[in-house]
């Protein structure tokens, strides 16, 4: 099952059923994470976990909100559309909520994950509005961006997962001068760079945005490599001469 999905598809269609305990459900739609394809001209549903209706209202902000508005028959049933995720990290963090201890807070083990999982984790618990909030989860795509030379593929699967929420997170921000800044500084080899540029062109506006800011970072080394070399030469003794 895919974690991440192209730009130009629609919002991942995941269904939560309640009647007493809050059940998780994938419809298959038009996503590319299809558990089931559709059949007779409807949607197949596919269970994917179940909780008890509290604790899963208790972390999750948007299924609180939602159910609150159904009113408080048990036995009435009640459904719940969630868009934006994938539903395999929406059954991991679920997952997470459902085994908690009731001694302990909720924490979403994320450091052992390649970064696209943690990604679509992050797209989960931002669906979910997972309470506490779990900044570590950012965090750690953060950091993994500002330290590592990423591939084509990690950067389009950030860009894909952090554009919509770039006035909310520092992720995309961060993936935009990170990727400039890696290519001013020939951080990557000759085919690397040109590997990284072909694919930001497959996605015009990223294109764009990383051209712009590498036009903006190398005006920027240019004054700094020309101050570096006046003060050089001003602090040059003698001997060095």
């Amino acid at each position: 099952m895919e974690l991440l999905q192209d730009p130009q598809v629609k919002g991942k269609d995941t269904c939560m059923n309640n009647n007493e305990y809050c059940s998780v459900l994938n419809k298959a739609k038009t996503s590319p994470v299809h558990t089931r394809a559709p059949l007779g001209g409807k949607r197949s549903v596919n269970l994917l976990d179940t909780v008890p209706e509290e604790r899963i209202r208790a972390h999750c902000a948007s299924i609180d909100r939602a159910l609150a508005t159904q009113g408080d028959n048990q036995s009435t049933e009640k459904t719940v559309c969630l868009f934006g995720a994938a539903p395999a990290a929406l059954i991991y963090v679920i997952h997470r909520i459902a085994g908690k201890k009731e001694t302990r807070d909720l924490h979403i083990k994320v450091h052992d994950m390649p970064l696209e999982r943690v990604l679509a984790v992050w797209e989960a618990t931002e669906v979910l509005g997972i309470r506490p909030a779990q900044p570590h989860i950012e965090g750690h795509v953060i950091g993994y961006i500002s330290h590592y030379a990423i591939t084509p593929e990690q950067m389009w699967v950030v860009a894909v997962a952090s554009l919509h929420r770039r006035q909310s997170s520092k992720i995309f921000r961060t993936l935009i001068h990170q990727v400039a800044w890696n290519l001013v500084h020939q951080r990557y080899s000759e085919d690397g760079a040109q590997a990284l540029q072909d694919k930001a062109r497959e996605w015009p506006d990223l294109h764009f945005t990383i051209d712009k800011k590498v036009t903006e970072l190398k005006e920027k080394k240019a004054i700094h490599d020309a101050h570096t070399l006046e003060y050089d030469q001003a602090t040059l003794s003698p001997t060095d001469e």
